[in-house]
C-alpha cells in the first residue's frame, strides 16, 4: 500500500515536485534516479519518528536509526550514506540528550558542542495541526568558533498518536527520542535562494535557520 511520505524532488531541475514514496517492503531506500530526499518536518515527525516511537517499519530506510548522535561532531557521522539526500545533509532517529530548562541550552560533543538558537517552534501538518516541535542549534567548536552546521531536533506530541495506541509506554518513548536533519549551510548564489524558495513550500520547512 503506497502512502505521502516525503518530497521527493529532481536534483537538476527547477521545477517543484510532489511524488509518492512508497512502503519500506516496496522501496526500501532506492529512488529513481537525479530524485533526492528532503520530507518536511511534519512527514519527518510523523511517517518516521512516530512510526518508530509505535515500533511500526517507518516510510523508508533512508532515515537512520543510531544513538547518541547530539553528543557527536558532525565529521564523525557518515553523511555520504546518505546516498539520496543533499550534499553534507543526513537524517537521523536517535535518543533525546537530556537538558535542563532553565539554562542556556549546549550540547558538548567531542571536540565542540551544539548551541541551542530556537526553541520549540510548532510544526504543523497538512490540516494545520501540531504535529510537534522543533529545537534548532548550531555546532561550535571547542574555541567558540562557530561552524555552519546546522542541526534541526523534531519532537512528536501525544496527540498525533492514536488514542488506542496511546500507552503509557508510548509516552515515554515520545519524550525519549526525537528526529534529527544535520545540514551544513553554505551561502548561497542568488540562483540558488530562489530554486529553494521555490522547493521549499512547506511553511514548516526551515531554508535559512
Amino acid at each position: 500500500m503506497s502512502m505521502d511520505t516525503s518530497k521527493v524532488l529532481p536534483s537538476s531541475s527547477n521545477e517543484h515536485v510532489d511524488a509518492k514514496v512508497v512502503a519500506e517492503k516496496e522501496i526500501g531506500d532506492n529512488l529513481p534516479p537525479g530524485y533526492y530526499f528532503l520530507p518536511s518536518p511534519s512527514q519527518l515527525i510523523q511517517l518516521y519518528l512516530v512510526q518508530k516511537i509505535l515500533g511500526l517499519p517507518m516510510a523508508s530506510d533512508i532515515v537512520k536509526i543510531m544513538d547518541s548522535v547530539e553528543h557527536l561532531d558532525p565529521d564523525q557521522l557518515n553523511l555520504d550514506e546518505f546516498k539520496y539526500s543533499r550534499d553534507k545533509e543526513g537524517y537521523y532517529i536517535t535518543k533525546k540528550v537530556e537538558r535542563k530548562t532553565d539554562e542556556e541550552t549546549t550540547i558538548k560533543t567531542t571536540t565542540g558542542y551544539w548551541k541551542e538558537t530556537k526553541s520549540n517552534s510548532h510544526i504543523f501538518n497538512k490540516d494545520r495541526q501540531i504535529a510537534g516541535y522543533r529545537n534548532t542549534f548550531a555546532f561550535y567548536q571547542a574555541d567558540g568558533k562557530e561552524t555552519g552546521w546546522r542541526l534541526n531536533e523534531y519532537t512528536a506530541i501525544p496527540d498525533i498518536v492514536p488514542a488506542d495506541a496511546l500507552s503509557d509506554t508510548v509516552r515515554a518513548k515520545i519524550d525519549e527520542y526525537v528526529a534529527c536533519r544535520i545540514r551544513f549551510k553554505t551561502e548561497k548564489l542568488p540562483e540558488q535562494i530562489i530554486y529553494d524558495e521555490e522547493i521549499e513550500t512547506d511553511e514548516d520547512e526551515d531554508v535559512d535557520q
